[in-house]
């Protein structure tokens, strides 16, 4: 389906589920769509903050290799602004979260930031009504996007097992058109999917050379971390705790001078 090489796994969502769209899975979804990208990355360090101290692993948030040249769209402004003013700024992961789910504005105006997206106009009513509610409303374009997703995407997760093990040049073709919108699908087994074969992979990627979007897709089979139960769990747990565990930190705001983007590590 051509359309899912266009648009992210947010606004793939917000079409899918207009307004009962949650806010924790627009983000992560976000988030894990700008790491497939190497738009940013994650990397671990262990450090011990203090010689008496344990040796910790800390994980932080960086920039990654396709920062500059990646051209954002409305709702993913908020995960890359942090590293404008200093693109090689380390930022705790936990901290990275923070800053986000504060930056969003909370489920609506998130979700208007990504209906305002071009790839999305013609699918949401722009009345003067809806927007002063910020209602989500699919016009009757985006009804019929959103059956032509839904059952496109249903497909995919009945089939792609199959196609991984027995077919894995379809699969291939098809896993790199819908590039972040993998992470939607439900049943995709991601040892069969490291499994894919290398030469394949390089034919593929060469018969594809000058086509733009299948530029993100490598890294599906690059980074097979993305798609572990850990990170996502990571994530949401995150987002979960981390408003009481930011309030009883005296360092919510690094005033220690430990400083959220690196440093002793001492406000995680």
């Amino acid at each position: 389906m051509k359309l899912l090489s266009k648009i992210t796994p947010a606004e793939t969502i917000l079409i899918k589920e207009c307004g009962d769209a949650q806010l924790k899975n627009l983000l992560r979804f976000t988030f894990m769509d700008l790491l497939l990208k190497k738009v940013i990355k994650i990397v671990e360090e262990d450090k011990q903050p203090h010689p008496r101290d344990q040796v910790r692993t800390y994980t932080y948030v960086e920039s990654g290799k396709n920062f500059n040249s990646y051209k954002p769209k409305n709702h993913e402004l908020i995960f890359m602004s942090p590293f404008v003013e200093e693109e090689l700024i380390q930022i705790l992961f936990k901290h990275f979260v923070k800053i986000i789910y504060d930056a969003s504005g909370g489920k609506k105006n998130y979700r208007e930031s990504i209906k305002s997206n071009e790839t999305q106009k013609h699918y949401f009513n722009q009345s003067f009504f809806i927007n002063l509610f910020r209602f989500v409303r699919l016009t009757k374009e985006g009804e019929k996007v959103k059956q032509e997703i839904t059952a496109y995407l249903k497909e995919v997760d009945e089939n792609i097992g199959d196609l991984l093990e027995n077919d894995q040049k379809k699969a291939l073709e098809l896993l790199v058109n819908i590039g972040g919108n993998i992470f939607l699908i439900r049943n995709l087994d991601f040892d069969l999917l490291k499994k894919i074969d290398k030469e394949l992979l390089n034919q593929h990627k060469a018969l594809h050379e000058n086509i733009d979007h299948y530029d993100d897709g490598w890294y599906l089979f690059e980074d097979s971390y993305l798609f572990e139960d850990s990170l996502d769990s990571f994530f949401y747990d995150t987002i979960d705790s981390f408003d009481s565990e930011f309030d009883a930190s005296s360092c919510s705001s690094c005033d220690s001078g430990c400083s959220s983007c690196g440093g002793c590590g001492g406000c995680d």
